[in-house]
């Protein structure tokens, strides 16, 4: 039997398995990054497993005199190189920008290889939950006065209410799946707290309705 550390080491490989969306027809402006999103995904990965929250956090976990912790930092650089601090704390900034089409991606891909319509009507399920912020939370009369009372507030997450959470301060994460013998992430978007339900379907549902023109032997 696998120990806890054995299947972090497994799954931060798992990774490398992941297909990735082909480059922009069109490279973007400016230096293209030198690490790719794999390797910021891989640390993702840790951190969460981990409960690291910082890229200092991960970096001191890392420097840690242990044989798991060595294999995983090996598996953190590309070209002999591991990034920096400073480089670890933009691209895990960015990474959620990146995060959707790689799920999406990764969806189509596990679509095709899994066909979980084959044997069932096409079908999709949608929700969203809340995403509370870690750190304060800025309320209203402070926003408008433009005063931020504490630095570990995030001045980017929005404020909504619920009948189960009440009024919470936060993120929301609207997430679709496949619904058949295996249930498949198909696409991911995250939100500010204010956006309603309703824009999980508007999100999705041209996802799903791409999948037919994709795979219409699997639907």
């Amino acid at each position: 039997m696998l120990s806890e550390a054995g299947l972090l080491v497994r799954l931060v490989k798992l990774i490398d398995k992941v297909p990735v969306p082909p480059p922009p027809a069109k490279r973007p402006r400016g230096k293209p990054p030198k690490y790719t999103d794999k390797l910021i995904l891989k640390a993702l990965i840790i951190m969460i497993i981990r409960h690291l929250y910082t890229a200092t956090a991960l970096l001191a976990f890392l420097a840690q005199d242990d044989p798991t912790v060595k294999e995983l930092r090996a598996l953190l650089h590309e070209d002999g190189s591991f990034p920096s601090r400073r480089t670890w704390e933009r691209r895990l900034e960015r990474l959620p920008q990146n995060l959707p089409g790689l799920i999406g991606h990764f969806g189509r891909h596990l679509v095709e290889l899994l066909k979980p319509w084959k044997w069932h009507g096409r079908a999709a399920a949608m929700d969203s939950t809340a995403l509370r912020t870690a750190g304060g939370v800025w309320h209203k009369k402070d926003r408008e006065n433009g005063r931020i009372p504490h630095s570990s507030i995030d001045t980017e997450a929005g404020w909504s209410k619920s009948g189960y959470h009440g009024w919470w301060y936060g993120w929301k994460l609207h997430l679709a799946v496949a619904v058949g013998w295996v249930w498949i992430p198909l696409a991911a978007e995250l939100t500010v707290a204010k956006v309603r339900g309703f824009f999980s379907a508007r999100v999705v549902m041209p996802f799903v309705q791409n999948l037919r023109s994709h795979f219409p032997a699997s639907l």
